[in-house]
Parts: C-alpha cells; sequence; structure tokens
C-alpha cells in the first residue's frame, strides 16, 4: 500500500527544478489561504463586532482591488526577472498580512484588507507565469496540473489547520493565525528564490520559426504613452481577448461549488448541512487522484478546444443535478448532489487544463508573455468575485431555473473558447531552449 502511494506520489511532482519549486511555494502558500478562509470571519464578526455586510462589503472590495491590480503587476514580469518578481511578490503579501496586528475597528479592517488584496489577486496567478518563462513548452500543462494538485492539497490542509485556531476566539488566536499566513508566504518566497533567483528565464530566449499573423508588440522600447498602450495589446488582441472571457466564464465552477452548492443543499433541499463536508471532500479527492493523468491528454490546440467544450457539458449538466435536488427525495438528493459535484469538479479539471495549454500556446514568447498570462489571469478572478452575487440574485428570482441560464452560459463559454482558438489561428511560435530547461542554474546575463 506504501509502494503504491509512493509511486502515486511520485508521478504528481513536475520533472522540471522550477516546476517543483513553484508547485512546493504553492502548497505552502495555499496552506496559509486556507487556514486565512476558515478562521477569518468568525474572527472578525467574534472579536472585531463587525456585520456580516461588513465583512462581506469589505471582501467585495478586496476582490476587485486584487482583480484590477492583476495586470499591472503581472507587467512588472515583461522587463524584470519573473522569479524574482514571483519571490517579493510572495514577501510583500506576508508583510501585508502583518497589518492585521493593527486592525482594532471597522476603519483598520478596511484598510487591512485593502492592503492584503493588491498583492492577493495577483499573488494567486504568478505561477503560470512563471512556469511560462522558466519551464519548457513540452513540460508546462504537466507542470501546471501538479501545482493544481498541491493547491487543492494546500487549501484542505489549511482549513483544517484553521478550525483549530478557532477553538479560541480572541486576540491571541487571531494574532497567531495572522502570523501562521504570514509565515506561509514568507516561506513560498523562499522556495521560490532558492530555485529561481539565479536562474536564466526566457529573457534569453529568441524566438524562432515561422512568422504568424499575430501582433507584434508596436510600441516596444517606447517610452510613457507607448508602455501604455503595449499593456493594452492583449485586450485589442481579438482572439485572446475571447479565449479569456470564455475560460473565465467557464470558471464559473467556482462559485457553483463554494458558494451555490451549500446554499442550496440548505435552503432548496432535504438534505443535512453536515452532507457538505462530505461532498467538499469528494471534490478535493478527485482533483487530487484525476488532475494529472487526465491533464496530460490536453496536449495540443485542438485536444484544448476539446477540453473547453468537455468543461461547458460537464459544468451544465452539474447544473441541472444540483437543480434536481431540490425536488426529489432526500436520498436522491444526495445522490443528486454528489453528482453534481463530480460533475463540476471534472469540469473544473479539463477547463484549468485547457486554460493553461491554449494560454500557454498564444501568448507571445518573448517579454509580452507576463502581460498576456495576467490578463488571462483576470477572467478566473472576475468570475470569483463576481460570480456568487450574480448566481445568488439568479437563483433568488428564478429558483431552479437560474441554473438552466447559468448552463446556457457555460456551453457559450465553450464556443467562446473555441471562437477564440479559431481567431488566433496557430500557436505562437516557440523560443530557442536555453540553459535554464536543465537542472543546473546558470547566471542571468540581462
Amino acid at each position: 500500500m506504501s509502494g503504491a502511494v509512493l509511486r502515486w506520489a511520485r508521478t504528481q511532482v513536475p520533472a522540471h527544478p522550477v516546476g517543483r519549486a513553484v508547485a512546493a511555494s504553492a502548497l505552502i502558500g495555499w496552506i496559509g489561504t486556507g487556514v486565512w478562509i476558515s478562521a477569518s470571519a468568525l474572527f472578525f464578526t467574534r472579536l472585531l463586532n463587525l456585520t456580516a455586510d461588513q465583512v462581506g462589503g469589505g471582501l467585495a472590495m478586496g476582490g476587485v482591488l486584487g482583480l484590477l491590480a492583476m495586470v499591472p503587476i503581472s507587467s512588472l514580469a515583461r522587463r524584470r526577472h519573473a522569479g524574482r518578481v514571483a519571490t517579493v511578490l510572495q514577501i510583500v503579501r506576508g508583510l501585508s498580512f502583518l497589518a492585521f496586528f493593527t486592525v482594532h475597528s471597522t476603519a483598520t479592517f478596511y484598510l487591512a484588507l485593502a492592503l492584503v488584496s493588491v498583492t492577493d489577486g495577483p499573488g494567486k496567478m504568478f505561477s503560470q507565469i512563471v512556469v511560462g518563462r522558466f519551464v519548457p513548452t513540452s513540460e508546462r500543462s504537466a507542470t501546471m496540473a501538479s501545482i493544481q494538485v498541491a493547491t487543492n492539497i494546500g487549501v484542505t490542509a489549511g482549513a483544517l489547520l484553521g478550525t483549530v485556531g478557532l477553538l479560541r476566539v480572541d486576540r491571541t488566536a487571531f494574532d497567531a493565525v495572522v502570523g501562521i499566513v504570514a509565515a506561509a508566504f514568507f516561506l513560498s518566497a523562499w522556495l521560490l528564490a532558492h530555485t529561481t533567483w539565479r536562474t536564466a528565464d526566457l529573457d534569453q530566449a529568441q524566438p524562432t520559426g515561422p512568422k504568424t499573423d499575430r501582433p507584434a508588440d508596436p510600441t516596444a522600447g517606447r517610452p510613457a504613452g507607448g508602455r501604455i498602450r503595449s499593456a493594452l495589446l492583449p485586450i485589442r488582441d481579438r482572439g485572446f481577448a475571447l479565449l479569456t472571457v470564455g475560460n473565465g466564464l467557464l470558471s464559473l465552477h467556482i462559485p457553483l461549488i463554494s458558494v451555490m452548492t451549500p446554499l442550496w443543499l440548505a435552503h432548496r433541499t432535504s438534505v443535512p448541512p453536515a452532507t457538505m463536508g462530505a461532498l467538499l471532500l469528494l471534490n478535493t479527492l478527485t482533483v487530487v487522484a484525476l488532475q494529472v493523468p487526465l491533464g496530460n491528454r490536453v496536449k495540443d490546440l485542438r485536444s484544448g478546444v476539446r477540453a473547453g467544450w468537455a468543461a461547458g457539458m460537464l459544468l451544465a449538466g452539474g447544473c441541472g443535478l444540483l437543480a434536481l435536488a431540490a425536488f426529489v427525495p432526500t436520498g436522491w438528493a444526495v445522490a443528486s448532489l454528489a453528482g453534481a459535484v463530480l460533475c463540476f469538479t471534472l469540469g473544473e479539471i479539463v477547463q484549468v487544463t485547457a486554460g493553461w495549454t491554449l494560454s500557454f500556446a498564444f501568448a507571445p514568447e518573448d517579454h509580452r508573455q507576463a502581460l498576456y498570462l495576467g490578463f488571462f489571469g483576470t477572467g478566473p478572478e472576475a468570475v470569483a468575485v463576481l460570480g456568487p452575487a450574480v448566481l445568488a440574485w439568479l437563483t433568488t428570482r428564478l429558483g431552479a431555473g437560474g441554473f438552466a441560464v447559468v448552463a446556457a452560459t457555460l456551453i457559450g463559454a465553450a464556443a467562446l473558447v473555441r471562437a477564440g482558438t479559431a481567431a488566433l489561428g496557430g500557436p505562437h511560435p516557440a523560443p530557442v531552449a536555453v540553459p535554464a530547461a536543465e537542472p543546473e542554474v546558470c547566471e542571468r546575463t540581462g
């Protein structure tokens, strides 16, 4: 049994040293995030005496700030070493959490949350930028799949650890939670710096291969206004913008699992609320078991588009099963909810894999790559911020019929992924292999 577990564990570890470092960094960082997610809300309401509306409003504000910061912060990696930018970003995330040591009122709560949020959104998506700048093209999707597994394990372990902090809801326990979260980000930064700080990235690579009709950077080397126009390139790239919107809408699995499933279970079914714990465990175990093997099946544009369609159909089917749970006896409702979560989870697996494959293929293999990938990451982040409110409004106004609207949206999102891929035509040419693809580290000369 232990031998089988070890063999399985080896299949989850990225082959590239930078990929391993990013996966380990993600594991530790998401442990800290999991601790915060599970413990912070109760501390805010019990210790700081904030209302649910104040906490919700603050989190919404933070989500918007994080979303707005994603493209500007990701653009830092256009001209600077991506590994060093990612390392500093993790350090700043840890330092910003220390601001919660000073929170004693509603005003200081909003200020601390704003400070944390500006780096939190960009920090979540920077793993893909680092992988894109260091890991060879053929290994990127497999590496991102391993990082996704590490993320799920980390946030689950952190959530369990966070419940221990709730045994005492006082200032000492709150400060301990803040310290643990900050320490997790500092350790995450060290893991990144240890491998990437002195390793050459794609700044040393020169694109080769046939020219494509993808837009070049017309403002390269120009100051001020030219750089601003350059930052808008992903938006002006119609095919990539369509791909970003489609992938973002397919990310509705995030609020469907974390928000709508527990709300629907609690208010529209006769299923005991404690069942939600088992459903979340089903989600985590499925991702851990299937993310890498299913992700390895998506290797090119054709399989990426097929994965996008599969994600849309699976998520739409999950919406139907979730709605059905409100109209059947308890036993069947449990089965329907389990089927819905399984559909959402499988949809999540193929959606994120399609997103990695297509975004890596179409983001230029030069200094603009970070900007494109940062823009691509705004889709899921926007859905994570706005999705819960939109889904709640739909199901409140339309009941089970609201899920029909969501299902149609998801199928339409898969069509947008297909349309964006068709508009883009072909992938951007890959760069020449660089020494960073080897296990040895080398000095960056730029």
